[in-house]
């Protein structure tokens, strides 16, 4: 049962104590697509220590080797470092640099990596106050990848629920979740899923100018009403009889954002299994499809590449883990091209 006690504050104005942060408010949300034609994938998920940074960098190598032209972003706020997973030092200017208005042209923090095609915005030079990171400054970063000339930009999300990283999902045409097969970071991922998709919501009724969706969801949300809503699936479904139209276009919203899961760090046959599960819990509990993807096996070639420095995608090309990725990156192009296909015959 998800508890939504944190949600009716939300959407009164209140701001949350020791959760989501108060919300900035953002335009309805759109298609990332640059005019350049640009994906905007994004790599987080709940709780750090998954491999968000090994995912997003052998998948921004493998691409490049694709010949396809790659911008690396580590948009982790509080502990960037996937500089590191490329064996490079990070830049003299960072997108910190670029948050926090020390630098204006998002371009001159591009740097070149060894890898052909793929290039690298580093992090926080220095920490950066996750919470004080304002909506405004989002809407910059998200402003800038439009103008970009690159056939992906993959961003490198921290950890958690702030709001700033799950307006970065939000920013993005992919959302790519990295999961373990531990209890804890199902847990986070769940929650982290949950505070997604209502942070969506609650953008999404921001950006009416009348009000009508915020005060639907208020009267959801009354004492009276509050025992129907046990999921976020329930949310929709109470707005369509109370005003089918808008419970329609919400439902399509939310079916809009695209997610998918990859399972890393898995040590046993059944680990790999509990992709599957997460996918039909969340089909139940969200009323959205999120494409598990794949898993990735636990072995001592990643750990070797990441304290060497040296690329899995590029020194460990046998190893299993990297076939794995491989494997996982594939099925992600799929899924890309199909949705571009379907963009363009709407």
């Amino acid at each position: 049962m998800l508890k939504f006690d944190w949600f009716r504050r939300f959407l009164s104005g209140e701001k949350e104590r020791g959760g989501l942060a108060e919300p900035q408010n953002l335009m309805r949300p759109v298609s990332m697509a640059s005019p350049f034609g640009t994906r905007i994938w994004a790599v987080g998920g709940g709780k750090g220590g998954v491999g968000k940074s090994l995912i997003a960098s052998n998948a921004g190598i493998a691409l490049s080797k694709q010949g396809k032209k790659v911008l690396l972003v580590d948009a982790d706020l509080g502990a960037a470092n996937l500089h590191t997973f490329l064996g490079v030092e990070g830049g003299r200017t960072a997108l910190s640099s670029f948050l926090k208005d020390e630098v204006s042209d998002f371009r001159s923090l591009i740097q070149k990596t060894p890898f052909p095609n793929l290039d690298l915005v580093s992090g926080a030079k220095d920490a950066l106050d996750v919470p004080d990171v304002k909506g405004s400054q989002i809407r910059k970063l998200r402003d800038a990848l439009k103008k970009i000339e690159y056939d992906y930009a993959i961003l490198d999300v921290g950890p958690g629920t702030s709001s700033n990283f799950l307006d970065m999902f939000l920013i993005s045409n992919e959302g790519i979740i990295i999961s373990t097969p531990e209890p804890t970071t199902i847990e986070n991922n769940y929650r982290f899923l949950k505070c997604l998709f209502l942070r969506k919501i609650k953008t999404i009724a921001d950006s009416q100018p009348d009000g009508a969706l915020k005060d639907l969801l208020q009267r959801i949300f009354s004492d009276k009403w509050s025992q129907r809503v046990k999921t976020v699936s329930d949310i929709t479904d109470q707005l369509m009889r109370l005003d089918f139209e808008q419970g329609r276009m919400l439902k399509e919203d939310l079916k809009s954002t695209s997610l998918s899961m990859i399972v890393n760090q898995t040590k046993r046959g059944e680990d790999a299994k509990i992709g599957k599960a997460i996918q039909t819990a969340c089909s139940d509990y969200f009323g959205v499809d999120i494409d598990y993807i794949g898993s990735v096996g636990y072995e001592d070639s990643v750990g070797e590449s990441i304290r060497t420095r040296r690329p899995l995608s590029v020194y460990f090309t046998n190893s299993a883990a990297a076939k794995s990725l491989d494997g996982c990156l594939g099925r992600l192009l799929e899924k890309s091209r199909a949705a571009q296909q379907v963009t363009f015959q709407i």
